[in-house]
């Protein structure tokens, strides 16, 4: 587990301190104005707790979380239990005041909470926050989830107002409080062991009827019951902010992510959905006011305890403004997702280093496998670098030949609209290749000249961008930061010239686009991983070198339906089979892998052992790097792999726990 702030990009940050903050709000709010609600705020807390942990320390946990400003344990956010208490809070506060018999306020309850994850839970399992590895049912999230939260809820608030009914608010000492309010925890507990065993014993394990047309008429029955309800009950209070903020929070959160991320594009009648049950959820909260806000009656004065709370508001609101300036308006710090498609195919010229790479493999028509790269680097600091380095490569595996070549461009690429146009061309006789890039938005085309290989090249994207970090900057622990996106399945067709012969080529390739302050990675070092499988699937995983303080690991999944899935840190392992050393610079590079993503082993071995880029343009030291087409092997699924080492030529400072097979 990482310590606070660890890896998270600025947005996440900025939704968590404001998550944290309208926690301790509502825990002082409580504390000084309804002690019992104050304890039962408490009693949430620990119930979430109680609920992820039993989950997430599975031995085979059905989801994790990826990030967390505070790690509790088992590998729960300290956030996500704060949002607990605060969901129980809002709801206590809001159904508490429309005077509804218990056997109507619990199923309101558990309709109420599970609505409002019908909209939160798809925009954060779409920016890995939260990863599921059971097969999805609502936009990336189970069903059962659904139906667990609705059982969650409904006990829990049941249990509490039964125990409210027998311990009197002032009739019992603090001791008797706590206990009236942690005592539903256990009752809720088992309550949701026991009946969602009976649910997927019923409709995961012998499908009496289907998951979704469960939890449906579970929600239609319970929403038409509190309509009906809702139209009797007492809806002339004083509007009270702190039972909405919680939910309004949630709900803007992820519109926003929604809006600003291409959750919208993947499932576009999210657009609609989202919105129409937020505003569902919206007059749930607000039916104890109604009449108030459509001026029907006038509200009672104010308690005289909540003015003495006020400034807690204040302080709330400046810290909404300032979190939303750093985290929205500040540059290169959107919320989530500033990655706009295709606009940053196109230089960009205000970004320090960026990149487009491109690692493909091919067949001619007669047979013989090939493997490509292609990758011009553009470098902006300070007043005088302003240049491009472009590397392209072929590796024969017929011919066990592995064929590079180098060049630098003293100047920076054309700024052009959504689309990109580079070349070595620059009327200098230097380096030692002929390279251009011509594209954008998925179509691209390709033409390198290497050592006597030409490649002619068309390109056409066949699966949605994979954004990675949610696309958002990526700020690394050790400084600098990294916007980051992929093309990962790009069909590949056109013709390979060599050995005085042209032949038609067929193949995949994968696109990185990726740009920021990278130059404190680049120093680092990394190993990388483009697996591509012969099911249609692609697995991105990388690590950056470095002490053990300084991990960075992460990764992604494309399925063959072309949705792009995290990769924890904590869900994927490599291991070194082997070294080979170079005879041309004597850098010793890992060789062979055990790759391990969730249940899957893969077996990665080089097509051919000498596969280095060595530095022939003269200006500077370096790079050197092992780049290179593997093959990939498992007891499932084969295929092929791209790898990058970086790193391996210079002292590095260790690794974060790549593991070297003993001798």
């Amino acid at each position: 587990m990482e310590s606070l702030f660890g890896s998270a990009s600025p947005a996440f940050i900025l939704i968590q301190l404001v998550n944290y903050t309208i926690a301790v709000i509502l825990l002082i709010y409580s504390f000084r104005t309804d002690r019992q609600l104050f304890w039962t705020l408490v009693a949430g807390i620990l119930m979430g707790f109680a609920i992820e942990y039993s989950q997430t320390s599975k031995v085979d946990p059905p989801y994790y979380y990826s990030e967390a400003l505070v790690w509790l344990p088992g590998g729960v956010p300290l956030g996500v239990v704060l949002s607990w208490g605060t969901i129980f809070f809002s709801l206590f506060t809001t159904l508490r005041r429309l005077e509804l018999s218990l056997w109507v306020m619990a199923p309101l309850a558990g309709f109420t909470a599970t609505v409002l994850d019908l909209v939160t839970d798809p925009a954060f399992v779409s920016i890995g926050f939260w990863v599921w590895k059971v097969p999805p049912g609502w936009y990336g999230i189970p069903w059962s989830n659904y139906m667990g939260w609705y059982i969650i809820v409904a006990a829990f608030v049941a249990s509490t107002q039964w125990m409210l009914k027998h311990f009197k608010p002032g009739q019992a000492g603090l001791f008797w409080e706590i206990v009236r309010a942690v005592l539903p925890v256990p009752i809720t507990f088992v309550a949701f062991i026991g009946l969602m065993t009976a649910y997927v014993y019923l409709f995961q394990e012998h499908h009496w009827v289907p998951e979704q047309l469960v939890v449906g008429a579970l929600l239609l029955l319970t929403g038409w019951l509190a309509a009906w309800q809702l139209r009797r009950a007492d809806r002339s209070w004083p509007v009270n902010a702190f039972s909405l903020v919680t939910p309004i929070f949630l709900i803007i959160t992820s519109l926003l992510i929604l809006v600003l991320s291409p959750l919208h594009t993947t499932y576009p009648t999210l657009a609609v959905v989202m919105p129409a049950l937020s505003a569902l959820v919206l007059l749930v909260y607000l039916s104890p006011y109604l009449d108030v806000l459509l001026g029907r009656v006038h509200p009672a004065e104010p308690c005289e305890k909540c003015a003495h709370i006020t400034w807690w508001a204040i302080l709330a609101t400046l810290l909404m403004v300032v979190s939303l300036y750093f985290g929205y308006l500040a540059p290169k710090r959107g919320l989530i997702g500033p990655v706009e498609i295709p606009q940053n195919d196109a230089f960009l010229p205000n970004e320090q280093v960026q990149w487009w790479y491109w690692t493909g493999h091919l067949k001619t028509e007669s047979g013989r496998e090939f493997g490509y790269e292609v990758v011009f680097f553009a470098f902006k600091t300070g007043l005088l670098m302003r240049d491009q380095l472009i590397q392209a490569a072929i590796t024969d595996v017929e011919g066990q030949k592995f064929h590079f070549g180098q060049k630098v461009v003293l100047k920076l690429p054309e700024i052009l609209d959504s689309k990109f146009d580079l070349t070595t061309q620059d009327g200098l006789k230097t380096g030692n290749i002929v390279v251009t890039a011509k594209g954008g938005g998925g179509l691209d085309h390709l033409h390198a000249e290497v050592d006597g290989y030409v490649l002619d090249a068309e390109l056409k994207e066949t699966k949605p961008v994979a954004l990675h970090y949610g696309g958002d900057a990526h700020p690394y622990r050790f400084q600098g930061y990294t916007y980051y996106y992929s093309r990962p399945h790009m069909e590949t067709t056109g013709t390979l010239s060599y050995q005085g012969k042209t032949e038609k080529i067929t193949g995949t390739t994968w696109f990185d686009r990726q740009y920021g302050e990278l130059y404190q990675a680049i120093v680092k070092g990394w190993q990388w991983f483009a697996i591509e499988l012969e099911d249609n699937r692609q697995i991105m995983i990388y690590d950056i070198l470095g002490n053990a303080n300084e991990v960075e690991r992460a990764g992604s999944l494309t399925g063959a339906d072309g949705i792009t899935r995290a990769i924890s840190r904590f869900d994927f392992d490599v291991e070194i089979l082997g070294e080979w050393t170079s005879p041309h610079t004597k850098c010793t590079y890992p060789s062979g892998w055990k790759v391990t993503v969730g249940d899957e082993v893969f077996t990665i071995l080089p097509q051919v052992k000498d596969q280095e880029l060595r530095a022939v343009h003269g200006y500077w030291a370096g790079p050197e790097y092992w780049e290179g087409t593997n093959t990939v092997t498992s007891d499932k699924v084969n295929g092929r792999a791209y790898v990058e080492l970086n790193g391996y030529c210079r002292g590095i400072e260790g690794t974060w726990g790549i593991r070297n097979k003993k001798k």
